[in-house]
C-alpha cells in the first residue's frame, strides 16, 4: 500500500536539542484528542539500526511509512506516532484503535544514559504493548542493555510518596505488556536434552537468577529481577535473518515478499497476528484510555521531565481526568446554552 493512502508518521515528542527541553507534536496530540474510542498503544523500541521501524511498517502493511536508513546514524528521534490509528474490533465486538509508535534507538552514538532511559521511559509509560526489538539471542550482553529496566524504576513513580524500595513493585501494575522480538535469530531452540522448547521457555530461562556471589552477579540478578517484576505480562518471538544479500538488505522495506526467505515470511505473519492479540486497550487502573487523556498524560509526562520531575503517574492522571472534566463541563454548558436559546426563540 502507498503511504500517502495510509497516512504518514508525526512527531509525538521530540527533543530540542537548543533548549535541552522534550516538546510535544501538536498534529500528533490533536489526532489523539480526536479518538473518541478505547485505544492501545504498540511502542517498539531497541537498538538504533536493528529494523524496529520495519516491523512497524509491516503491521500497517506499507512501504515507506516509518523511515528506515541504511547509515550508521539512526532515522528516528524522539517517538513519532502514525497519523492513522488503526481501527480493531475486540472478541466482544467493541471497536478500539491501536496507536502505533516508532522510538530512537536506545544507547545510540549520541546519546546520554540518562535520555535513553528517557525515551525508554516514555515509550512505557505511553503504552499497552512495549515491543523490544533485538539482534541476536539474550545473552548477558543483551541483559545489561536492559540495565534501563532498572534504571527506570528510578525515573518513573506511581504517587508522590512511593517508597524507592517499593518502586517497582507498584510500578508493575501499570506497566504495559512485553514483547521481546529477536532478529536474525539462529540458534536452535532446545533445551539440555535435545527437547523443542518455544520461545517464551527460552526467554524464562534467560531470566532465571545466574548462580554465584559478588557484585557483578548481583548486577546481573537486578538486571533479571527488575525485568520480570516490571513485566509480568512477557513473551518472546524469533524471526529468522530475512535473506543472505548483505547489499539487498539495506533497503529490506523495498523488497519484494518473494525476494526474502519463505521461514522469515511465515515469522513475520505470525509476528504481526502475535502482536494484534496482544495490543489491547490500555488502562490505568480500572479506566481505560481514550485519545484525549492519552494526549493529556503524553503532556504531563513530558512536563515532568523537562522541570527535572520523576514522572508521577497518579498526579498526571489527576491533573489530566480534572481537565477533561471541566472540558465536558463546559461542552455541557455550552450545548444547554445553546438549547435553552433555540426553545427561548
Amino acid at each position: 500500500m502507498d503511504v500517502n493512502d495510509s497516512g504518514e508518521a508525526l512527531e509525538l515528542i521530540r527533543y530540542n536539542v537548543d533548549t535541552g527541553k522534550f516538546q510535544c507534536g501538536d498534529r500528533a496530540l490533536a489526532i489523539l484528542r480526536d479518538i473518541r474510542t478505547p485505544l492501545s498503544v504498540v511502542a517498539v523500541c531497541g537498538r538504533a539500526r536493528q529494523g524496529k521501524s520495519f516491523i512497524l511498517n509491516q503491521l500497517l502493511q506499507v512501504t515507506g511509512g516509518f523511515q528506515i536508513g541504511s547509515t550508521t546514524r539512526p532515522c528516528t528521534k524522539g517517538l513519532w506516532m502514525w497519523s492513522m490509528p488503526q481501527k480493531r474490533v475486540d472478541a466482544d465486538g467493541n471497536e478500539f484503535h491501536i496507536v502505533l509508535l516508532d522510538t530512537e534507538g536506545i544507547d545510540a552514538y549520541d546519546q546520554t544514559a540518562q535520555y535513553s532511559t528517557q525515551i525508554f521511559s516514555l515509550a512505557v509509560l505511553l503504552s499497552s504493548l512495549f515491543v523490544y526489538n533485538q539482534m541476536g539471542g539474550i545473552d548477558e550482553a543483551a541483559l545489561d542493555r536492559l540495565s534501563l529496566v532498572t534504571e527506570m524504576t528510578k525515573h518513573i513513580k506511581v504517587r508522590t510518596n512511593s517508597k524507592k524500595e517499593d518502586g517497582g513493585k507498584e510500578l508493575r501494575d501499570f506497566t504495559p505488556s512485553f514483547l521481546w522480538l529477536l532478529r536474525d535469530f539462529y540458534l536452535k531452540l532446545e533445551d539440555e536434552y535435545g527437547r523443542k522448547v518455544s520461545p517464551n521457555d527460552y526467554l524464562e530461562t534467560a531470566l532465571m537468577p545466574v548462580a554465584g556471589v559478588g557484585a557483578a552477579v548481583e548486577a546481573k540478578n537486578a538486571i533479571r529481577t527488575s525485568i520480570k517484576s516490571l513485566f509480568p505480562d512477557r513473551d518472546c518471538a524469533t524471526l529468522v535473518r530475512p535473506m543472505h544479500d548483505e547489499q539487498a538488505l539495506v533497503n529490506l522495506d523495498h523488497i519484494t515478499p518473494d525476494k526474502l526467505r519463505p521461514e522469515f515470511r511465515e515469522g513475520v505473519a505470525s509476528l504481526i497476528q502475535l502482536i494484534f492479540s496482544k495490543a489491547q486497550p490500555k488502562h490505568l487502573g480500572a479506566f481505560v484510555l481514550q485519545g484525549p487523556v492519552l494526549a493529556g498524560l503524553t503532556e504531563a509526562y513530558v512536563k515532568a521531565i523537562n522541570e527535572g520531575a520523576v514522572p508521577t503517574i497518579a498526579t498526571a492522571w489527576q491533573g489530566v481526568a480534572e481537565q477533561e472534566c471541566r472540558r465536558a463541563a463546559d461542552v455541557g454548558e455550552s450545548a444547554y446554552a445553546a438549547a435553552f436559546d433555540e426553545v427561548g426563540c
